[in-house]
This record gives structure tokens, C-alpha cells and sequence, in this order.
């Protein structure tokens, strides 16, 4: 979902586009966007009547086109205008319908007296509408109304005014869209972030990043559909943060999916040397397991199918002489020369039928936690199998 971003609310940044797309087309060289020889779009017509009040557009200020400047009736085409890929071709205005049918994704209305009109265009799956234009004739003399990137839709357009001492609109004779879309981005790609650190220690932020395709920026949101833009993308205490992030390639062309990217700082169970008993001892956090799992941060797991029945368990990234067994129903870990820290939940698993792509967060296990060496498990090909271990070491060493 797109965020709910209106037209007026990028008019300031349109309005140095316009000028930009205008001037690169030399047609227009040397044309005042707002050209125009009537009132003010917002004026009072001859009728007595507020012109746009009940449209309330448009967002952007046609361009004056004549047929005595531009001979053809004053009528108009996209190659009048600039490159665009694609036209609605000219669709005649008559007895209150148009001659022929729109483009798909393209909706037109006109009011009941013939003469406003509203727009809005919905790309094809997987296209952003990267440029517009309309042509809107009346009498002998067009409008050209001419959008940037962004922008999918607006109201108000009308053709020119009518000379003598009364000028009021033309009614609308025809109408064109010049319009081309560009590809919409890929989403980002990210990875989960996750942190221990023991209480009392000075936390470095956490924070999310995702990479955008060449050419597109990540912007953040607070959830995968909704149209909130996440205000915090760093952890800097204890805690989870869920975010998701999308590719915008301009404003109104965005990833149709964004990537989800899970932060956690977490409480380690045990913390630094040891001293039980006037003997010493270096703690570890070990995966069990033979399968190196995927992701920047270092961590095993255990294929029930795939492996060995035994398998090794890793601390600090190194093995050990310790062991986990599946029986197929039961997880048993044989510490070696290792044992449990003091917490009560140093051991945690998490069963998967499908490996995570990085580390999992431990902290959210929820197959088993505790301290038990002898667990009850089936159902799961994969086990993330995280424990909390110490070692005795020369006291210095």
C-alpha cells in the first residue's frame, strides 16, 4: 500500500518540476506554465458562479495553446508536449460522453455542465506512473496540463477561456493523456539485528538498514501495509522493535512488498569471569548443531533429517567436546567440559520447518526454555538449539 500522499501536498516540490519538465521540452521554450490570458482559476465566471468550488483543482497551471500561435484548430498532441510513451489518443467530448473508452487503470469524469474535469490513474501490477500530461480543448484553444513524477490523479482541469467583454470556459471539445510509466522498485533487502549485553553495560544503538536498488531510497514504516512512517529505527536498550522497510523510487512509486526487519537487545544470562568456589570461568554463547546458518552473525542448528543423529555443539564459534543427540522425540546435550551458566533459562530451542535465512532472535524461543539437558521435542525437521555455557579457566587466564 502506498502511503496516502495527496497532490497538494507536493505542489512545492512540483512546482520546480514542472518548470524543469517543461523546459526540457523545446516546444515550450520560453512559455510561462501558468500562461493565460483569463481571471484567476479560482475568479467568479460570468454567471455569477465560483468556478472551482465544487472541484476545488487543479494542483498544477495549464499551459495556454492557440490555434493562432499553433495553427490545427488549437488542438494539441503528446509530441506537441514532450516524449511520452504511451497516449489515450484524442477522445472526442460529445452530447455529455466521450467517443471512445480509456486506457485500463485511466478514470475521467466530467461535471454536469461540460466543462471540469477530474482524473486519477491506477499503473498496471508492478508500474509507477512516471509522467503526465492532459489536453484539454474547447473552442480553438487547448490547455495543457502538465504533472511530474508522483502524481496519480487531479480535478479542476478545464479548457480554455472564451474571448469578448464575458469570457467564460469552453466547453470541453476533446481530451488526451500523454502519459509513461517506469518500473516499480524491487523491495529492500535487510537482515534481523540482535545484541546481548549484561545489565549495568553501556548499550551501543541498534539499528535497522536495508538497501534499496540503484536508484530508489528504504523508507521506513511501522507495519507491512498500513501507511505510518516508522519515527524510531534504533534500539538503545532493552527491548524488540518490528519494522518494515520499502524501495521508493519518487513520490507515489514504491515496492508493492516491503522487508521485515526485527531488532532485539537482549539480556545475557551470565556475565564476564566467574568465581565459584576460588575457581574461574569464561562464559560462551553456543548453537548446537553441524549446520551453519546463514545471515552476518555466526550461528549452528540442527537438521534432524539431513545430519548425523550426534551432533557438535559450536561455542564461540569453535567446537566443543560437547554433543546433541535427537532420538526423534527426545533432545539430549552432553556439555563436555562445558556447563550450564547460573540462568534459569540457559537453554533455549525453537523448532523449524524451515530455517530462518539468519540468526534467530533466542530471547522469543518458544519450542523450550530452561535448564534442562533431556527435552521432549518432535514435530520439526529444524532445531535452533541456543545455550548459555561457562567453562573453568586458570584464574587471570
Amino acid at each position: 500500500m502506498q502511503p496516502k500522499l495527496t497532490a497538494r501536498n507536493l505542489i512545492g516540490l512540483w512546482g520546480l518540476a514542472i518548470v524543469l519538465l517543461v523546459s526540457s521540452c523545446t516546444q515550450f521554450e520560453g512559455i510561462d506554465p501558468s500562461q493565460d490570458e483569463s481571471e484567476d482559476l479560482l475568479a467568479v465566471n460570468a454567471d455569477g458562479n465560483l468556478i472551482n468550488a465544487m472541484v476545488g483543482g487543479p494542483v498544477v497551471n495549464p499551459i495556454l495553446w492557440t490555434a493562432e500561435e499553433h495553427g490545427n484548430g488549437g488542438n494539441a498532441t503528446c509530441a506537441d508536449v514532450c516524449e511520452y510513451d504511451q497516449s489515450s489518443g484524442r477522445n472526442n467530448f460529445e452530447y455529455g460522453a466521450f467517443a471512445n473508452s480509456w486506457p485500463e487503470g485511466l478514470e475521467v469524469m466530467v461535471s454536469p455542465d461540460g466543462k471540469y474535469i477530474t482524473w486519477s490513474f491506477t499503473p498496471p501490477e508492478g508500474k509507477c506512473l512516471e509522467g503526465m500530461a492532459v489536453i484539454v480543448k474547447g473552442s480553438n484553444a487547448s490547455h495543457i496540463y502538465v504533472y511530474p513524477q508522483g502524481v496519480n490523479g487531479d480535478s479542476g482541469l478545464h479548457s480554455p477561456y472564451t474571448g469578448g467583454k464575458k469570457p467564460n470556459i469552453a466547453q470541453l471539445s476533446n481530451l488526451t493523456f500523454c502519459y509513461s510509466l517506469s518500473d516499480a522498485p524491487e523491495a529492500p533487502e535487510a537482515e534481523d539485528k540482535f545484541a546481548e549485553y549484561c545489565e549495568g553495560d553501556a548499550i551501543a544503538p541498534l539499528c535497522a538498514e536495508a538497501t534499496a536498488p540503484e536508484g530508489s531510497m528504504v523508507v521506513w514504516y511501522t507495519s507491512e501495509t498500513g501507511d505510518e512512517l516508522a519515527t524510531e529505527t534504533c534500539l538503545t536498550d532493552f527491548g524488540s522493535l518490528e519494522l518494515w522497510a520499502a524501495s521508493v523510487k519518487y513520490a507515489g512509486c514504491e515496492s508493492a512488498e516491503r522487508t521485515k526487519v526485527s531488532l532485539l537487545i537482549d539480556k545475557k544470562g551470565d556475565c564476564g569471569t566467574v568465581y565459584e568456589e576460588e575457581m574461574c570461568y569464561k562464559t560462551e554463547t553456543a548453537w548446537g548443531g553441524n549446520s551453519s546458518g546463514g545471515g552476518k552473525a555466526w550461528w549452528f542448528y540442527f537438521d534432524a533429517e539431513a545430519g548425523p543423529a550426534t551432533q557438535t555443539i559450536y561455542a564461540g564459534q569453535k567446537a566443543t567436546d560437547g554433543t546433541v543427540t535427537y532420538d526423534g522425540s527426545k533432545i539430549t546435550i552432553n556439555l563436555g567440559s562445558w556447563s550450564l551458566q547460573n540462568d534459569s533459562e540457559a537453554v533455549k530451542i525453537q523448532g523449524y520447518n524451515e530455517i530462518p535465512s539468519t540468526r534467530p532472535a533466542a530471547g522469543p524461543f518458544t519450542t523450550y526454555k530452561g535448564t534442562a539437558l533431556e527435552i521432549q521435542v518432535s514435530g520439526f525437521r529444524y532445531y535452533a538449539i541456543h545455550l548459555d555455557v561457562k567453562q573453568a579457566v586458570a584464574c587471570g587466564q
